[in-house]
């Protein structure tokens, strides 16, 4: 097959998306977007994830499709099949692995996307809880609160991470774990322990440290 255009690939998306198409040519298309993600233009690729997220096959070709785009050279790319495994529910868990990966991404957007996705699936991203800890030191707001929420949303099995995350050297990270943990495990003795020792650690090494003293009062220091 010809590479396709990106003007072609616009048209099949376009019908896709507003006309869909007859059951007898939806396994064509599907095959017709397989192959556009080895399109050497970038748009193409990124519409052929357009398109492949919303074409009337079992969501799990569609999921295995969209777990490609999550390696692809592009982050345009990569951050457009991100967000669209994000509306699988449960039916996106085989996609955790490759969220994982998308968690440690050069791109700001890309690390954020994917966190957005695997806080969609709950406790279902439980082993992504150690590189959704890890954004809770990204420089950009907006990413931190997406990890917090994600971290939240996996629930108690982010506890342990969260307890690693009381010992890194940023006090801003040790802050924002101990609220979490305050969040996740309230009534947990062992976790205000942890939180109480870790205060005590960090006013050991620099005697003006304050920020996690809100937080240690909040878990009954």
């Amino acid at each position: 097959m010809e590479p396709l255009t990106p003007h072609v690939m616009h048209k099949l998306v376009f019908t896709i998306l507003v006309h869909g198409l007859p059951d007898a040519q939806t396994n064509v298309a599907y095959e017709v977007l397989i192959e556009a993600q080895n399109n050497p233009n970038p748009q193409v690729r990124e519409l052929a994830v357009v398109a492949l997220a919303e074409l009337p096959v079992p969501a799990p070709k569609r999921v295995a499709a969209l777990s490609k785009g999550l390696r692809d050279t592009s982050s345009r790319v990569r951050r457009r099949a991100a967000r669209a495994l994000g509306d699988f529910g449960v039916q996106a868990i085989p996609a955790v692995p490759a969220l994982i990966t998308g968690l440690r991404d050069g791109d700001t957007s890309v690390r954020r996307d994917c966190a957005g996705t695997l806080g969609r699936l709950g406790p279902a991203a439980g082993p992504a809880v150690t590189w959704l800890v890890a954004l809770l030191s990204e420089p950009e707001t907006r990413s931190r609160v997406v990890a917090a929420t994600a971290l939240k949303r996996v629930g108690r099995a982010a506890v342990p991470a969260l307890l690693d995350g009381l010992r890194v050297a940023d006090p801003d990270v040790r802050d924002r774990c101990t609220r979490l943990l305050n969040h996740l495990a309230p009534d947990d003795d062992e976790v205000a322990g942890a939180i109480r020792a870790a205060a005590e650690d960090a006013a050991r090494i620099d005697p003006g440290a304050t920020t996690i003293l809100p937080a240690l009062a909040m878990a009954g220091g």
